[in-house]
């Protein structure tokens, strides 16, 4: 036999916890007592407990070649995305002798992280000034407690996942059917503040969110408000915080603000982790959603109003005041997407 086979064997009864005097002993009933002895399968043994598992032939001195921790950290910090087979290939060593150096120089494998957009470098100094000039601004004059906040998100009736299962060995796992190319869905616009949800609103199937209807919905949400917080029709005017879609910039809706009296705080594009509704409210929604199903618009709504009830006061507040802690670290991450 060839010597990789041998060695084939010996990782088989490694793996299986076979002393190594065990495997010498039933190697030489089977191929003769010439085939191997005991002392090549205890080094052949103390190799793979080390984590090599490769079936190479030692290099001079009977020592595995070196594998240089600087130059590895150096080779890999140059290309993070090069592979475990490809490092082998280039220091002439086998994967599993890298993937231990790699533990030892602090290196683990991670995938990228999604982020809503890829931000260029105007963008993130925008994210930063307008991060540090709210952050100056609360620390001299408390306002989060005015302003209000809104965002539209879709509502899917089906909000199954696929995800993995501890099973017994050999049971077949559950079915999961795929998803629908076009799931059924429907959108919900949310408006509310540091003490409560203001006011919600599905649209009908079709529908779409315009500068007239934005409009008309700022005009029902300040009815509310000054019946819920009277402070604002006779001292303090309320502070708005929308993203900078269309509706929400258009001439109609700028006319419409200023005749209301309202201020609208800046907010820079492509920045869900600086809105509230996006990293607080809808975030704890996906979440009371999770594993649902729904079988027509009435039963969306229904959960969507079992959430809002749900509610505390100390929820609306977190997602509100948590809006400090977010400008303060946009500002540290000089402006990019933060954790």
């Amino acid at each position: 036999m060839e010597k990789e086979h041998f060695r084939a064997i010996f990782l088989y009864e490694y793996r299986l916890g076979t002393k190594a005097a065990e495997t010498t002993r039933k190697i030489q009933d089977a191929f003769g007592e010439e085939a191997v002895n005991v002392r090549t399968v205890q080094r052949w043994f103390a190799r793979f407990r080390s984590g090599d598992e490769s079936f190479e032939d030692d290099h001079a001195g009977g020592h595995p070649p070196a594998l240089d921790n600087g130059q590895l950290k150096t080779v890999v910090e140059q290309n993070p995305r090069t592979t475990v087979r490809e490092l082998g290939e280039h220091f002439k060593v086998s994967k599993a002798t890298v993937g231990r150096h790699m533990g030892l120089i602090g290196k683990v494998k991670k995938l990228d992280k999604w982020v809503p957009h890829e931000l260029s470098e105007a963008q993130k100094q925008h994210r930063m000034e307008v991060s540090l000039s709210l952050f100056l601004r609360e620390r001299g004059e408390s306002f989060l407690d005015r302003v209000v906040t809104c965002d539209e998100k879709w509502i899917f009736y089906d909000n199954r996942k696929r995800s993995a299962q501890w099973l017994d060995k050999g049971e077949t796992p559950k079915h999961m059917p795929k998803p629908a190319l076009h799931p059924r869905k429907t959108m919900v616009t949310v408006w509310w503040t540091a003490r409560e949800v203001v006011h919600y609103r599905f649209l009908t199937p079709g529908q779409t969110i315009t500068a007239d209807s934005y409009c008309a919905e700022l005009e029902i949400v300040h009815q509310k408000l000054t019946r819920i917080r009277p402070v604002f029709e006779t001292r303090k005017s309320p502070v708005l915080l929308h993203d900078n879609a269309r509706p929400h910039v258009a001439l109609q809706t700028v006319q419409k603000l200023r005749d209301l009296g309202y201020e609208t705080l800046p907010h820079p594009p492509y920045s869900p982790d600086l809105s509230p509704t996006d990293y607080h409210f809808f975030r704890h929604l996906e979440l009371f959603l999770r594993e649902k199903q729904f079988e027509n618009q009435a039963m969306v709504e229904n959960a969507f109003r079992a959430f809002v009830e749900s509610r505390t006061p100390e929820f609306c507040a977190k997602g509100i005041f948590g809006l400090v802690t977010r400008w303060q670290n946009c500002v540290d991450c000089n402006g990019d997407y933060f954790d």
